[in-house]
C-alpha cells in the first residue's frame, strides 16, 4: 500500500512591505516585484481586514441602460435578491465587476455562477479573473471580456432565474458571495 501525502496548506502569508525589505539589494528582484504590478509603497488599511472587495456589480446592456448592484454596506448583499433585474428577451449583455485587491496578492480570482429556474440548475458557470495585486484604486472588468451575452428568446423562457455569485481565489477562499433575480421579460419593464 502506497503511502498518500497529506493535501498541502496555502502558503504563508508574506507581508509586502518586508518583502521589499528583504529584497532591497537585489535590483533586479525589486524590478521584477514592480513589474508584477505591486507598488512598494503600498500601505493596506488597518480597519478592513477583507483581501477582495467587490463595490459594484453591473448587468451592462447594448442597447438600454445599465442595472447597477451596489455592495458598500452588508446590507446590499439582502437587497441585491429583492429587486429583480428585468433583461428584455434577446437583449446583448455583459457582467460588469468593480473591485480591489487589498493586503497581499491574490492568486487565481475567478467568479462562479449558477443560474437556476424553479429549482433546476440550468447553467454553472466559470470564469478565471486573474492574479491580482493589492491596490487602493478600484478596478473594473468586463465578462465576457470581448463578445456579448444574448439573453434567451420565447415565451417559454421568460420569467425569474434565479443566480448565486462567488467570488473564489486559487486557496478556495470566498471572497464574496450572494444571489440575485434576473427576470426574462418580452418587453423592458
Amino acid at each position: 500500500m502506497t503511502d498518500v501525502p497529506p493535501p498541502t496548506a496555502a502558503p504563508p502569508e508574506v507581508d509586502l512591505a518586508s518583502q521589499f525589505e528583504k529584497e532591497k539589494n537585489d535590483p533586479a528582484m525589486i524590478a521584477y516585484l514592480k513589474q508584477l504590478g505591486i507598488d512598494p509603497n503600498y500601505v493596506p488599511p488597518k480597519d478592513d481586514p477583507r483581501r477582495v472587495v467587490i463595490n459594484e456589480f453591473a448587468v451592462v446592456f447594448k442597447d438600454h441602460p445599465e442595472h447597477v448592484l451596489k455592495f458598500n454596506k452588508p446590507e446590499d448583499l439582502l437587497e441585491a435578491k429583492k429587486k429583480p433585474i428585468i433583461v428584455k428577451e434577446g437583449a446583448e449583455f455583459k457582467i460588469r465587476i468593480s473591485f480591489r485587491v487589498q493586503h497581499n496578492v491574490v492568486l487565481g480570482l475567478k467568479i462562479c455562477n449558477t443560474v437556476s429556474k424553479l429549482g433546476k440548475t440550468l447553467a454553472k458557470d466559470e470564469e478565471m479573473l486573474g492574479t491580482y495585486p493589492p491596490k487602493n484604486e478600484f478596478q473594473t472588468l468586463e465578462i465576457p471580456r470581448l463578445e456579448w451575452t444574448e439573453a434567451p428568446t420565447g415565451m417559454m423562457l421568460r420569467g425569474d432565474y434565479k443566480a448565486k455569485v462567488k467570488f473564489v481565489d486559487d486557496d478556495n477562499r470566498t471572497h464574496l458571495e450572494f444571489e440575485y433575480v434576473l427576470k426574462i421579460a418580452k418587453d423592458w419593464e
